[in-house]
């Protein structure tokens, strides 16, 4: 790769990661949410407390032995079910 190839990856890959950071602060400011750091908004979103407790970012397959929409669909097609 050349410089300008590397030059050009980089820009869009920092641009992209500021296009995250903008709609997370962007939500905030929605909400009236104060954001500290908005940096750290490019990892995690802002409405989620990394609790997984919290039934809003809990995992409902681990927590409630819900299906996924895919496992649903796949039974749907082939018509089974867990009754039977």
């Amino acid at each position: 790769m050349s410089d300008e190839d590397v030059k050009e990856y980089v820009s869009r890959r920092r641009q992209k990661t500021q296009n995250k950071i903008d709609k997370q602060v962007k939500l905030a400011k929605a909400y009236h949410i104060p954001v500290e750091e908005p940096h750290k908004l490019a990892k995690k979103h802002l409405l989620n407390c990394g609790n997984p407790s919290c039934v809003m970012c809990m995992n409902p397959r681990k927590s409630f032995g819900e299906k996924t929409l895919q496992e649903r669909g796949f039974e749907q097609t082939i018509g089974w079910t867990d009754e039977e």
